[in-house]
């Protein structure tokens, strides 16, 4: 079961973890794990992003065209009147002509620019809060995902935190919405966070029970936290690994990634 950020009451909540909720407001919200994004965040960051939308439309309605003219054609126009004049009264003088041009264009493109960089700071400003926004929901979807798993995995409650800490660190989430580990962060790339987990078992023994740890499921086959990795050097079997394929593609590509090879990839070096 995944662990909700908000539940109605608090019978909803697996008794282990209700010291990690807080009542407010009749609810029982996910309080207990320091850096979580809640509800009332995203729709604060939601509604600053809404109003930012319709102050630029507004604006851009308003000063998108100065009535049926736009404002390239009212420079346009605003060439040729100091000559136009000039002509009129049966006098031609390009000098005069050029800074009566110059006068008048400075004048009326004057508010045009004040506006344009009004606009430009709105856009940035707008820019500025859907990056936070997207990265607030990027963590929320890393941060949902791990500690579904770790609740799944018996991680200790008091593990939680620093679990979600290096989780935001290690993963991303890819286009089509999966969380998966980056590459080069010190651990496996492109492994799920279950996977991840067992990886880390050898590494953090701590974050499970004593009778749960490492020592219990990680063993020391060299399979990249996977118990007998029949990818790995010392467990190489690919009677087994025909079967992972068979049963779960997905477990068996991560596996064999985990142990330093590829599924039909070559059996990989020893480990020193």
């Amino acid at each position: 079961m995944a662990l909700k950020i908000v539940h109605d009451t608090v019978d909803e909540i697996d008794e282990a973890y209700r010291p990690l909720y807080q009542e407010r407001d009749g609810k029982f919200h996910l309080t207990g794990v320091e850096g979580i994004k809640t509800q009332a965040d995203i729709d604060r960051l939601q509604g600053a992003l809404t109003k930012e939308r319709n102050d630029h439309k507004a604006v851009k309605d308003r000063y998108g065209v100065l009535g049926e003219l736009d404002p390239s054609e009212i420079l346009a126009k605003l060439d040729k009147y100091p000559e136009l004049e000039a002509a009129a009264e049966g006098k031609l003088d390009e000098t005069k002509i050029n800074e009566l041009a110059e006068t008048r264009l400075r004048t009326k493109l004057a508010p045009v620019e004040r506006e344009r960089d009004q606009l430009k700071t709105k856009l940035e400003q707008t820019e500025g809060t859907v990056q936070e926004l997207q990265n607030v929901i990027r963590s929320r979807d890393i941060k949902d995902n791990v500690m579904s798993a770790a609740l799944k995995g018996k991680v200790i409650e008091t593990a939680l935190e620093d679990v979600l800490m290096l989780a935001d660190r290690v993963f991303e989430v890819g286009e089509d919405g999966s969380v998966t580990t980056k590459d080069g962060v010190g651990v496996t790339p492109g492994i799920t966070p279950e996977a991840w987990l067992q990886e880390m078992q050898q590494k953090r023994p701590h974050w499970w029970p004593a009778s749960e740890g490492g020592g219990a499921k990680g063993g020391s086959g060299g399979g990249g936290g996977f118990a007998n990795n029949p990818f790995s050097h010392e467990h190489w079997n690919m009677t087994e690994q025909g079967r992972l394929v068979n049963s779960d593609p997905s477990k068996a590509d991560q596996m064999a990634k985990a142990a330093g090879t590829t599924v039909g990839g070559p059996r990989p070096a020893p480990k020193k």
